[in-house]
């Protein structure tokens, strides 16, 4: 019964969510657009026949779509429900409820965000198959498997950054400089500009070990089939240990943030 209340969050969200399915379209076309530039360009660096960081053309024009659709349902992200609510004062409401906000806004998300990433599949669809036949497939069932478990993972490890993220209007007047964190230094480090195995080995290694990486860049190299049985394992390992680790930073800050929380309006 406790999951049941959520669970209907969720729903009622997908059902909201897909009554826009042409806003959908147009946002997930709208933030393909510099995907195309991105293919223009790397089509041109890697010719037929090359690699370059192990990865041929397909596989490196395969990367950039792949990543562009799990950005769009997975990245941390500023979220302005949250943020509103704890500077007009309308967490009070949720705070009287017999609920997690944590977990509610997650639902609300998740339900958000399914219709988003169906409806994603088919807007990169067609850059798929602008690739032809040099479109790289995952090469057994295995990296399938790892790919839609370390998707999964993604969308929640996401979230629990997003919820971070979002905590920081208990401090902040303005979450702007958050918000630029979100949208330009955390697409770095994850590998949705370059693949991190591109940058300098100690730079690469160092990204490597922050969650960013697990949200993007791993899932990507699962699908490519890059890493195998053991480092699939210990890289969804990984990944729920970051997000056991950020719950538990969360529900320090929440408590934090209750502390100085005044239900007075903005």
């Amino acid at each position: 019964m406790h999951w049941r209340k959520y669970a209907l969050v969720t729903w009622l969200a997908v059902r909201e969510a897909a009554s826009y399915r042409l806003n959908h379209i147009l946002s997930f076309v709208v933030g393909a657009v510099p995907l195309i530039a991105m293919l223009l360009l790397w089509d041109k660096v890697v010719g037929a026949g090359e690699k370059i960081a192990g990865m041929g053309r397909g596989e490196v024009l395969t990367y950039f779509i792949v990543t562009r659709w799990l950005y769009e349902i997975a990245a941390p992200t500023v979220w302005w429900d949250i943020t509103s609510e704890i500077r007009e004062g309308d967490l009070v409401f949720h705070l009287l409820r017999p609920q997690n906000y944590g977990l509610y806004h997650f639902a609300v998300i998740l339900g958000s965000k399914l219709p988003y990433g169906i409806i994603g599949l088919g807007v990169v669809a067609p850059f798929a198959l602008s690739i032809g036949q040099s479109w790289a497939w995952p090469p057994s069932a295995l990296a399938w498997l790892g790919f839609g478990a370390s998707a999964l993972l993604s969308m929640v490890l996401g979230y629990q950054l997003t919820f971070l993220l979002s905590l920081s209007a208990f401090w902040l007047e303005e979450t702007d400089g958050v918000a630029l964190i979100a949208d330009y230094v955390i697409p770095l480090a994850a590998g949705a500009v370059l693949p991190l195995s591109l940058f300098p080995k100690p730079i690469a290694a160092a990204l490597e070990m922050l969650p960013f990486a697990k949200i993007l860049f791993f899932p990507a190299q699962v699908y490519l089939g890059m890493v195998g049985g053991k480092a699939i394992a210990a890289g969804l390992a990984e990944q729920a240990a970051w997000i056991a680790a950020l719950w538990a930073l969360n529900a320090w800050i929440w408590r934090m943030g209750l502390r100085r929380f005044r239900a007075v309006g903005g």
